[in-house]
């Protein structure tokens, strides 16, 4: 068994902050795409990604009102507790190496964008997009098309300087002209990272990669989309980011090709 541990700070109140933890509509604004159930000891709780196909069933083992709650998944138990200044997380479970890093990475994401939805969006409805494709490549070469800016220019939009740390700023132009420019909110070297899009009222986009279980020299890219109120354009946004994919997706074949 292995234990990750990460700690989110967060200047809501402790109240608000449990709230978002307790409550299937507010997890369902920063957590899962889609969570149904009861926050309440032995009950259950459905965690699903309906475009990825991917549901999780937890049970509630405890609430402590206003300090912590945990759940169980089998052998794997995940906690949150209310600390000074923050939230802290354990997630312990038989980990493999490559799932302890995307776990973290994953969680990382989550936990920056609870503090986006906290600060800017709370108590509105998260709407999320995922553009998914498949294609062999390494993750540590993802990433790199993640956040190098002359890779980056080969499949998304122009950016002067890579893709860098947590509160670092970015500023990406897209194929079609659309600026995405905001905040670094959560970047694991090597994985994932999530930047908060100013110009689309602080939504969150993300850049991930997940195993592909029937092909281990595989990756799926997603590009998710989690935004809080009403947009121009949202169809034209999201096909435009399912291209962008598909073509990451193709470069990286070819290079695998090569």
């Amino acid at each position: 068994m292995k234990t990750i541990k990460l700690f989110q700070p967060l200047s809501a109140r402790p109240s608000r902050v449990f709230q978002a933890l307790t409550e299937p509509r507010e997890l369902s604004a920063w957590q899962a795409d889609k969570v149904e159930g009861h926050v309440r000891p032995g009950a259950n709780l459905t965690f699903g990604w309906p475009m990825l196909g991917i549901s999780l069933s937890l049970e509630v083992a405890r609430v402590d009102a206003g300090r912590s709650v945990a759940f169980t998944h089998g052998s794997a138990r995940l906690e949150f507790e209310m600390v000074r200044g923050g939230l802290e997380l354990r997630h312990t479970a038989p980990f493999d190496d490559d799932t302890l890093a995307g776990t973290a990475s994953s969680w990382r994401i989550a936990l920056a964008t609870l503090k986006n939805y906290l600060a800017r969006h709370a108590g509105r409805q998260r709407r999320v997009y995922w553009a998914v494709a498949r294609a062999r490549g390494s993750v540590e070469l993802c990433h790199a098309y993640f956040t190098e800016p002359e890779l980056l220019g080969s499949w998304l939009g122009s950016t002067t300087s890579a893709l860098g740390k947590v509160d670092s700023n970015v500023a990406l132009t897209l194929a079609s002209g659309r600026r995405v420019s905001g905040p670094m909110l959560a970047h694991t070297p090597g994985r994932d990272l999530a930047l908060r899009w100013r110009e689309a009222d602080d939504s969150v986009l993300v850049f991930r990669t997940l195993p592909v279980d029937t092909d281990p020299g595989a990756r799926y890219l997603l590009l998710g989309w989690s935004r809080w109120s009403e947009q121009p354009e949202v169809e034209s946004v999201q096909t435009e980011l399912r291209r962008a994919v598909s073509q990451l997706a193709r470069k990286l074949d070819r290079a695998g090709s090569a």
